[in-house]
């Protein structure tokens, strides 16, 4: 607050008063702008990083409700809670924090400091624990507001209790990182981010894929159809499903031909639906991609008039 003294005693009284807050409350909160906005002003359009059984990490959007320090707000929704993880685990998604976890946040340029109780990141092995980090972190930086996440927790230090290095800012993380290449070829290896339904049929998965060569439209659609690959997430292509060939034109349409057995999709109207979605969330990380057209052996598929093909707003949602 930088306001012009007038008077002397204005600055005495102005100076003891900070010092006075100062020493109650050591958060130093920025205004978080209001995007994601709902219908309703007072609640906020909010993705939330959770874990799935097999511990991936995937994005849900959740209405929270605006109140001073949001960011904390969104946080908070991570904290195990008995009485309120009923569709969470519909989703076959799981908390990050533990319950009874307490938490404070702080905001600096663009830096945020989150405060845990002791225990709050509890962890079965160090995978377990760093995917609990990018679930925070990630959380966090979803606010534009924020680039980077310091995680203090009472009773460690430089490292959590698994030996996650705690002593520096993390920025957002890429999720569910996989590959097949060896560790020298992954220094020219290009990365893909594709997305797969979990095995529940509940919720859609990103995953995040080196692979060797140029990382393009026809090479993640390529992906997408050899499947995942791992446990957990499954491919909802028709088995003997193939690519045949990937268009974009200059007016951003993908036209993406798949052989065609892809039709067989067409009487399974719910993994119809998962399966488009699919493609399209893996399609629109091209910037020269605005629009999907699918094909079947050079046919339109009967159903793309009926299906969205615009990028939905949020991998998922939750009520």
């Amino acid at each position: 607050m930088n306001r012009k003294i007038i008077a002397a005693a204005v600055a005495v009284i102005l100076a003891l008063g900070i010092a006075a807050c100062e020493a109650q409350k050591e958060e130093v909160y920025q205004e978080i702008p209001a995007v994601n906005q709902t219908d309703d002003a007072n609640y906020r359009k909010t993705v939330l990083y959770l874990a799935d059984d097999y511990g991936h990490i995937v994005p849900v959007m959740k209405q929270i409700e605006w109140v001073e320090g949001i960011g904390a707000s969104a946080v908070s929704q991570l904290i195990a809670d008995p009485n309120a993880d009923a569709q969470m685990s519909y989703m076959g998604l799981n908390p990050i924090l533990e319950e009874g976890t307490e938490l404070s946040l702080s905001i600096k340029d663009g830096v945020a400091t989150i405060k845990l109780s002791e225990n709050a990141i509890a962890a079965y092995n160090p995978i377990d624990e760093i995917n609990k980090v990018t679930a925070v972190v990630n959380t966090l930086t979803e606010f534009t507001a924020i680039d980077s996440v310091i995680i203090k927790q009472a009773g460690c230090r430089e490292n959590l209790p698994c030996g996650t290095d705690i002593s520096k800012p993390f920025e957002k993380f890429d999720l569910n990182i996989t590959t097949t290449l060896s560790t020298a070829d992954l220094d020219n290896a290009s990365k893909l981010l594709l997305y797969f339904q979990n095995e529940s049929g509940t919720a859609i998965v990103p995953v995040t894929k080196y692979v060797g060569g140029k990382a393009d439209a026809f090479a993640a659609m390529n992906e997408l159809v050899k499947g995942p690959g791992e446990g957990g997430l499954k491919s909802l292509f028709p088995e003997g499903t193939s690519l045949l060939g990937v268009n974009v034109d200059d007016n951003g349409v993908a036209s993406i031909n798949f052989s065609k057995e892809f039709a067989e999709i067409g009487d399974k109207p719910a993994k119809e639906k998962a399966l488009i979605r699919c493609i399209v969330l893996t399609l629109m990380q091209f910037d020269n991609i605005d629009e999907v057209r699918i094909l079947a052996d050079g046919k339109e598929y009967a159903s793309t008039s009926q299906t969205t093909m615009a990028y939905p707003e949020f991998v998922n949602t939750m009520n």
